[in-house]
């Protein structure tokens, strides 16, 4: 009863027109004291903090580089050793492989070159194009005269001194164009507009894909959507749709191609068919337990021997968890950690929202990838036979990934405080060749033409007016009042306004009087009514 009275007073006392009581006025006196005399509590530092440079301007970039570079030197040595044994049993020269793929590496890094040089509105004005000659590939790469079958699927054409997969190809174009179409349409991006012009892009492609049948590059393809609509702001519970109907969708793959299931049951219970299919997944399994923690030594693989299947490409991180042990597993996968970081680290600091769309999706893709292959190795996922980024060998693979490394490098070289920094420091004339500093954080879709190159307005028949322009040099024909009826004539634009202009009389000054002409006079075009 005394708390409801207590309760009652209370709220009595702070009604609108109410006084309150002494004592409750004294009570309220003293706690605005004791809050003004406590000091204010000082923030709390972060729990975690990283060295200073993680936060300096060129860091993406260097991120980028870094980690690629070393994942790409670790790729080359591992392919020496993993295809030595199998080129010297087919009679070849033992170096024979590791030659070529350290040439597709040498071509690779012109390609990541010509990347950083590669200003982003080029990229934009020619990924509609791209995306149509990647459809042309794929189709042409369907015709038996032109694709190439291996192991099964028509997936490559041969170039004579490797073969070329338009599929590496279609991922990278698709990647590109989708940022371009998101971009256009931010403004008034709607679910809707998000989903039309690239879902039913990505059905075309991977119908193609499917017809070759190349089953990993579709899924490939599919992280590049994800990351595409993950960085435009699909709503979570879209995605959700999307899981359920991958799920169909791979159900009524695996009814048409009874294989897929068998790769199903081999991932459940590789042991239940240890020598069709999961030979290959048993034996990866093995090279991994021989490696141990710290491994057998480099060059020392059993596996290699020819009795695992793809070893220098589909499952040479077997190899490397045989030879490098868990420790160099563990490098492999910090450095496509720090790659994810940094490729989200550009999207995150780019003013450019086609390269934030761009960055994210490629960076989606490529770690993606590298998770899905790290992941049937170890026998996590079903097998798909997509590569390991910049470590398995492969030629389009390889120069590609080279290629996207470098548009990530120049996207970071692209950040305001990035550019900032490039201006700041002194470089030598071939940095400033090799590396030239972006224009503008936004490049535009189109190039801006210098005023000095534009042509003159063409002369229109049928009257106007010249204006002077104090800072414009020659004059300028202004449009006829039948062209512009919006406008009177005697105005002109002067930041975007219409200031009216006054006639200059005989003095120089502007008060000269307007001649008014007399009553039933007829008026000549163009003259002021």
């Amino acid at each position: 009863m005394g708390g409801r009275v207590g309760r009652a007073a209370m709220t009595a006392s702070t009604r609108p027109g109410s006084r309150p009581s002494p004592a409750g006025a004294e009570r309220g006196r003293e706690r605005a004291a004791r809050e003004r005399a406590t000091p204010a509590r000082p923030a709390s530092p972060p729990r975690f903090r990283g060295p200073a440079w993680l936060d300096g301007p060129m860091t993406s970039s260097h991120l980028v580089l870094g980690s690629a570079g070393l994942l790409l030197a670790i790729g080359l040595v591992m392919v020496f050793s993993a295809s030595a044994i199998e080129a010297a049993l087919a009679d070849e020269p033992a170096w024979a492989p590791g030659v070529k793929q350290v040439a597709l590496a040498c071509v690779g890094l012109v390609a990541m070159f010509a990347a950083l040089r590669m200003p982003v509105g080029f990229l934009r004005r020619w990924s509609p194009i791209a995306l149509i000659a990647a459809v042309v590939l794929l189709l042409a790469v369907l015709v038996p005269g032109i694709g190439v079958k291996l192991n099964g699927a028509r997936q490559w054409i041969d170039l004579g001194f490797t073969y070329f997969q338009p599929s590496e190809l279609a991922k990278l174009v698709f990647a590109l164009w989708g940022a371009h179409v998101l971009a256009l349409r931010e403004r008034y991006l709607t679910t809707t507009s998000l989903l039309v012009p690239v879902l039913p892009v990505f059905g075309i492609l991977s119908l193609l894909l499917i017809a070759e049948p190349d089953f990993g590059a579709v899924v490939s393809l599919g992280l590049v959507l994800v990351g595409l609509l993950w960085g435009g702001g699909m709503p979570l519970r879209w995605f959700g749709w999307f899981v359920l109907a991958g799920a169909a969708l791979l159900a009524g793959m695996i009814t048409l191609a009874p294989y897929r299931m068998a790769r199903i049951t081999a991932f459940l219970d590789p042991f239940a068919d240890p020598t069709d299919g999961g030979f290959q997944a048993i034996r990866g399994m093995y090279a991994l337990a021989t490696g141990g923690f710290w491994g057998v030594g480099l060059g020392n693989s059993a596996m290699k021997w020819n009795l695992l299947p793809h070893a220098e490409s589909d499952y040479i991180f077997a190899i490397i968890g045989e030879e490098l042990g868990f420790l160099g597993c563990l490098v492999v996968v910090t450095l496509y950690g720090v790659l994810a970081w940094a490729g989200f680290r550009i999207a995150r600091r780019s003013a450019d929202r086609f390269v934030q769309l761009a960055s994210v999706a490629i960076t989606v893709w490529l770690v993606g990838q590298a998770a899905m292959n790290m992941g049937y190795v170890v026998g996590l996922l079903p097998v798909t036979g997509v590569q390991l980024p910049l470590i398995s060998a492969g030629g389009t693979s390889l120069v590609l990934t080279l290629f996207i490394v470098g548009l990530l490098a120049r996207f970071a070289r692209a950040e305001p405080a990035a550019i900032e920094a490039q201006r700041q420091q002194s470089r030598s004339r071939l940095a400033r060749f090799l590396l030239p500093v972006p224009a503008a954080a936004v490049d535009p879709v189109r190039p801006r033409r210098r005023p000095e190159d534009r042509q003159p307005a063409p002369t229109v028949a049928g009257g106007g007016r010249t204006v002077l322009h104090p800072r414009s040099g020659p004059p300028r024909r202004d449009p006829p009042r039948s062209v512009r009826p919006d406008r009177e004539l005697g105005t002109r634009e002067r930041r975007g306004r219409s200031v009216p202009t006054r006639e200059r009389g005989p003095d120089g000054t502007g008060n000269a009087p307007r001649q008014t002409p007399p009553p039933g006079a007829s008026r000549r075009p163009g003259s002021p009514r």
